[in-house]
């Protein structure tokens, strides 16, 4: 029996077959890589944008399942980019992919309805598990971010969902 064939695996597969992603990081290089990751991963990276402002316009026009946003970028930062996607496209996920991994920081990607704050240094480990957990409604924070400093209900509810 092959290993797509499995019980439980029509789940997995459909999400990585359906999945439609877009990338905003303002380096051109880490987003090559990046989408290298998420192909290898079978998800579709269907837009990419190098800024704020020009993600939350791509993702308008484009309507992805999930959003990946750096934080620091140009013209709006990824956590005011989140918050502006959030609020026009209700059904899209976005998550935080960033080398900040500073309480408050994940505090104000919470607050601006990020699901998923994911360090880029645990992108190889971290990046595939947490879109599909966001795609799916969960909220995923990656391993090492100083959720000892958030209020009690964020840091047990990020816990119990990792």
């Amino acid at each position: 029996m092959s290993g797509l064939s499995r019980p439980g695996n029509e789940k997995v597969l459909k999400l990585r077959m359906t999945l439609r992603l877009m990338l905003a990081d303002d380096n051109a290089p880490v987003r090559r890589s990046l989408k290298s990751l998420l192909e290898r991963e079978g998800f579709k990276v269907i837009v990419e944008a190098a800024d704020g402002e020009q993600a939350v316009s791509l993702a308008y026009k484009h309507q992805p399942d999930v959003v990946l946003l750096d934080l620091s970028m140009p013209r709006l930062n990824g956590i005011e980019a989140a918050r502006r996607i959030n609020k026009s496209i209700p059904a899209a996920r976005t998550i935080i992919l960033t080398v900040h991994g500073e309480h408050h920081y994940v505090l104000q990607a919470l607050e601006a309805g990020v699901r998923g704050y994911i360090l880029k240094g645990r992108a190889v480990e971290d990046l595939a598990k947490g879109i599909r957990q966001v795609a799916e409604g969960k909220l995923f924070l990656s391993q090492g971010l100083a959720l000892e400093k958030l209020p009690d209900c964020v840091g047990t509810f990020a816990t119990r969902e990792r």
